[in-house]
């Protein structure tokens, strides 16, 4: 008896269907994020352009697409901004580094939740740079160890 508990509980566990998280980013400059589908919707927060995020999911029609950010943050964006690009955020305010070593020179500061386009991998360090207009004086382009990054890339 034991055995059949056993093997109906493995076939239960083996046979759920298995659902593979969708990411997306930004690729607006800046995108309203809001209570519902729709236009009309209050805004509840904003996006900047490469900010990754994860797809919940879609209206019927799927033009609006329900998102959730690394913190939480949730609601609804229109489907055209959105792409299948990569996008990182920053977990925690971090230094921005010239080369791809904790001890190479700091080209930047940002705060946590800072978004970044995804340029290139070395080791455990992320190439990373933003969009010019994210950034209070300049782009800021450099390296960041991974630990500190959330998102997604393409390779």
């Amino acid at each position: 008896m034991k055995k059949i508990i056993a093997l109906a509980a493995l076939l239960m566990f083996v046979s759920a269907p298995v659902f593979a998280q969708k990411y997306a980013s930004v690729n607006a400059k800046r995108a309203n994020i809001r209570t519902c589908a729709g236009t009309k919707c209050a805004i509840k927060w904003y996006a900047w352009r490469y900010t990754p995020v994860i797809m919940v999911k879609t209206n019927e029609d799927k033009s609006w697409v329900f998102i959730k950010d690394f913190e939480g943050f949730n609601g609804w964006i229109s489907a055209d901004l959105l792409s299948p690009n990569g996008g990182m955020s920053a977990k925690v305010d971090l230094n921005v580094r010239k080369d791809a070593s904790a001890s190479a020179d700091i080209v930047c500061t940002v705060e946590k939740g800072y978004p970044f386009k995804y340029l290139a991998k070395k080791g455990n360090w992320i190439q990373v740079v933003d969009e010019p207009a994210n950034a209070k004086d300049g782009t800021c382009k450099g390296w960041v160890y991974n630990a500190n990054l959330w998102g997604f890339f393409k390779q």
